[in-house]
């Protein structure tokens, strides 16, 4: 995952800069934990591109009760071929069949191409503006409603 993280323009809007693999080791030890919270679960997932082991980038989510808070990134190298789309509907989907009523993304506010990935997994703005200036982004499944 280093060589996939390690662009810069990934950190445009969400600041930070490329991590070093002992970066990515102790974040992926930390993640493997868990979290300390009752009530809580991670889930992490590598995108792997198809008829390939190459990383093209992740997709992850925190999930509490009914509610899992989602994120994507995909590398560079990969952008602007429906690889994020692809990536977070199967999550967003195996959510929805787990029991997430209510997803939620976190979307820097000139970040387009974010939008546009949200938007296509069924999720719209809010008025909310969280702690890092991002617009907070949801869609409430009907428990009855198909799951894509």
């Amino acid at each position: 995952m280093v060589h996939v993280l390690a662009d810069e323009r990934l950190y445009v809007f969400t600041g930070g800069e490329p991590p070093l693999l002992a970066d990515l080791e102790a974040a992926y030890r930390f993640q493997i934990a868990g979290p300390d919270r009752d009530g809580e679960t991670w889930h992490n997932w590598i995108i792997r591109l198809a008829g390939s082991d190459e990383a093209a980038g992740f997709v992850q989510t925190t999930v509490t009760d009914e509610e899992s808070d989602i994120a994507w990134v995909v590398g560079v190298t990969w952008q602007g071929q429906g690889i994020a789309t692809e990536a977070a509907r199967a999550m967003c989907e195996w959510l929805v069949a787990d029991g997430t009523r209510r997803l939620v993304a976190h979307i820097h506010p000139d970040h387009p191409a974010s939008g546009k990935v949200a938007a296509a997994l069924g999720l719209e703005p809010t008025e909310e503006i969280d702690s890092d200036g991002e617009v907070v982004w949801e869609r409430v499944i009907d428990a009855g409603a198909p799951t894509s």
